[in-house]
């Protein structure tokens, strides 16, 4: 009997030592999304070994199908703030427009329901590129005199052109802002586009993505400014909290959200550099998205210098590190920075 019972108690001590371990890892595996009631995270339900969405690497729920990418153009001129539905993009580019400000392009492809999205503005020629690497439907309101003759010469970009201008019944003016920085649309809104224009069968080659580094494995960077405008109201500056490891969104020293106060967040943050030229009397931008240049990426607290390469308009911008091996994005929205010199960016 004695010996049966010390058995029982090796036995006892195995499981609880395993279950601890699991335990473990299992956390390790859900802290970057347990971060705070202000968090919205496209697809926050982790499920191991199910499938993730392509665009963004997030695993999907049970029943949860990723949808067509759509990339809508979204104001950042100081009327526009706060936002909506930026926080729950899955990939979002930056780049600079006339006056001084830059501009958003969000693309989302998760299931989830977001009631306002915007506000809406009009696009550029530079921001039709990224979006064609994805096929992504664009939702705007109008563009520039060149951004619109490369949808009018461009039978590709016709079909998917979703310009309020023309097709207002996926769009609406909110009363509580001045235009042009009220209009919006919604998940609702862009599902009725995706049924109409998509075909929705997604058809591009995604990033490689990978697990979250560990607590021990994470660098000790605690900001990321990023020089973008005359105005340092429209920089990006990105505080990194190395306990949850996300990137948080910062604007005049505040934290940047949503009009439903969640946060500007990002799991990575992937800067490249590339020609920007002033080109008209209203400084209007050239810039250069086919090619390759210089890049740096920063994720999990640390920084991976690398170059930036886009083979043509319908092909993905891609990162890759000093060795030519593609970088591997942490699961999660990334933010592209565009700037005209990596001279433009601090870390401290």
């Amino acid at each position: 009997m004695a010996v049966n019972k010390n058995k029982i108690i090796i036995f006892s001590i195995i499981i609880i030592f395993a279950t601890a371990a699991f335990s473990v890892i299992l956390y390790q595996g859900l802290k970057p999304f347990l971060i705070s009631k202000n968090f919205n995270w496209p697809g926050a339900v982790i499920k191991i070994g199910k499938s993730a969405r392509i665009l963004d690497g997030v695993y999907l729920s049970d029943g949860e199908s990723e949808k067509y990418p759509v990339a809508v153009m979204i104001d950042n001129k100081y009327e526009a703030r706060p936002w909506s539905g930026l926080s729950y993009a899955g990939l979002v580019f930056e780049a600079p427009v006339e006056g001084g400000i830059t501009r958003f392009l969000a693309v989302y492809s998760s299931s989830r329901e977001i009631k306002k999205i915007g506000p809406v503005r009009s696009i550029r020629p530079y921001y039709l590129d990224w979006a064609s690497g994805y096929g992504a439907l664009m939702a705007h309101i109008g563009g520039s005199p060149a951004a619109l003759a490369d949808i009018a010469n461009n039978s590709g970009l016709k079909a998917r052109n979703l310009d309020g201008y023309y097709l207002g019944n996926y769009f609406w003016r909110a009363n509580d802002r001045i235009a042009p920085h009220n209009a919006y649309t919604s998940s609702k809104l862009l599902d009725a586009a995706r049924t109409k224009f998509s075909g929705g069968k997604i058809n591009f080659s995604p990033w490689k993505f990978k697990s979250d580094a560990f607590s021990s494995e994470r660098g000790s960077n605690k900001e990321v400014g990023i020089d973008l405008s005359i105005y340092s109201a429209y920089d990006a500056v990105w505080e990194y909290d190395k306990e949850k490891n996300i990137y948080k969104r910062k604007i005049a020293g505040a934290y940047a959200h949503d009009d439903d106060n969640a946060l500007i967040l990002a799991k990575n943050i992937a800067v490249l550099e590339t020609d920007i030229e002033i080109i008209d009397a209203v400084s209007r931008r050239k810039i250069s998205t086919i090619g390759s240049g210089n890049a740096l990426v920063f994720q999990d607290g640390k920084k991976t210098e690398g170059v930036w390469e886009k083979k043509s308009a319908n092909e993905m911008l891609r990162f890759y590190d000093k060795n030519g091996k593609e970088i591997e994005f942490n699961r999660g929205t990334t933010w592209v920075e565009a700037v005209l010199s990596l001279d433009k960016v601090t870390e401290n």
